[in-house]
């Protein structure tokens, strides 16, 4: 393209060069919070006003070429919707907000738990039992007299078999319920479990476990109140071992921990404002001696406008709320019974209700629904939510990261 300036006798001529967008070829992933692919699901990508519809296949996988950047993504399960706004990347993975009908599997598991302190356990004693493998995770508490546990049915997803290990843990604990002596820790190692079985037997010896202290504190946001601070004891193999809900108002702590080879800490530390928001913040893999560990827990995101009980909202009315310093947003709009749900993943601090009405999900007309704010953080953008482990694994706990619940408000939608 060529311009041309002219100015009584001055005359400047310019070649502009405009390049298209590149497009790109964009092959996600839709999967369900147990992990599992979501088969069959329809997805939109709307790409400079483009949509492009597609479906996954049996391994949750869709694939759309000549995507230009940015794009929305809105994947339709039932009569949820899930939008993803802004995207850049090419490998999104797009959480869908329930469990994927995969093949579950499952099995029982039982045992007794031996050494220590011995059982019938003396007073203020406890003894938990936990499973875990690359598929499954359970948790039990033995009986204060037997040593028993049962863990009933421990549930799966995929293989027939699953492979993990048994974890037994008894500590002494105060008048506070937090632990001041470990008495025993033991292992079993290399429990395979399959489908439809009964494994009894499982009996797990424990041995004398030494003790080490984790110590650090909160940093509260403005307004907020700490809830509790709880602390369990992780394993390479996933399952946790929950040692105490500290309840306790001090933004300090000093924990007595197990000193176990391989095993970490996991802290949580929940916080609740006036208006009924909540903030959790976790860190797992801690050393078993940390000193100094700090915990920022950052202010969740309240609701601007439209006021409660609003009336005549369409699909042109802005929902606005406060951000979630560093994280995205989730904008959750439930309506009643068959009514579509929608979920708008952003990182802006406003979104509207999406237009659906081409995939059956059209806004109802004089129907009251409700609206609140989930956060996830730490994410700059949908693309890092959206990205491997993603903001799941910050709501699942195994990776660090933070969290929000903001309280909700209503509305009735236009006639």
């Amino acid at each position: 393209m060529q311009l041309t300036a002219t100015s009584g006798s001055l005359t400047a001529t310019a070649s502009i060069t405009v390049n298209p967008p590149a497009n790109i070829n964009v092959s996600g992933t839709v999967i369900g919070i147990n992990l599992q692919p979501v088969a069959s699901a329809p997805v939109v990508i709307t790409s400079g006003g483009t949509n492009f519809s597609t479906t996954t296949n049996a391994s949750g996988v869709f694939s759309v070429s000549g995507v230009t950047t940015p794009y929305d993504a809105t994947v339709v399960t039932g009569n949820q919707s899930l939008i993803y706004k802004g995207l850049t990347r090419t490998d999104p993975t797009l959480v869908f907000l329930g469990v994927s009908p995969g093949v579950s599997r499952s099995a029982s598991l039982s045992g007794t738990v031996l050494g220590g302190a011995g059982f019938p356990q003396p007073a203020n004693h406890l003894t938990r039992v936990a499973f875990g493998s690359p598929e499954a995770l359970d948790n039990a508490t033995a009986n204060t007299t037997t040593g028993a546990y049962n863990m009933g049915t421990i549930s799966w997803f995929g293989p027939t078999t699953t492979t993990g290990n048994i974890h037994a843990l008894q500590w002494l604990f105060d008048g506070t319920n937090l632990p001041t002596d470990y008495k025993g820790y033991g292992e079993k190692l290399g429990v395979a479990l399959s489908d439809g079985g009964a494994f009894a037997s499982q009996n797990v010896t424990m041995s004398g476990v030494s003790e080490a202290t984790i110590s650090g504190s909160v940093t509260l946001p403005a307004g907020y109140t700490l809830a509790n601070k709880r602390m369990s004891v992780g394993f390479a193999d996933r399952s946790l071992i929950n040692v105490l809900s500290d309840s306790g108002a001090s933004v300090s702590f000093a924990y007595t921990t197990p000193n176990i080879t391989g095993a970490t800490i996991q802290m949580q530390v929940t916080a609740n404002n006036a208006t009924g928001t909540s903030v959790i913040t976790t860190k797992p893999g801690l050393a078993i001696n940390a000193t100094s560990v700090s915990i920022p827990l950052p202010a969740g995101s309240e609701l601007s406008l439209p006021p409660n009980a609003a009336t005549g909202v369409s699909n042109s009315t802005t929902f606005s709320y406060t951000p979630f310093s560093g994280g995205v947003h989730f904008v959750v709009f439930n309506g009643p019974g068959a009514s579509p749900d929608y979920v708008v993943v952003t990182t802006a601090s406003s979104t509207t209700i999406p237009n659906l009405s081409s995939v059956g999900l059209g806004l109802p007309a004089s129907t009251v629904y409700s609206w609140s704010v989930v956060g996830a953080a730490p994410f700059a953008t949908v693309d890092a939510a959206a990205g491997p482990g993603g903001w799941l694994a910050v709501f699942l706990g195994t990776a660090e990261g933070s969290r929000t619940q903001s309280t909700s408000r209503t509305f009735t939608t236009a006639p």
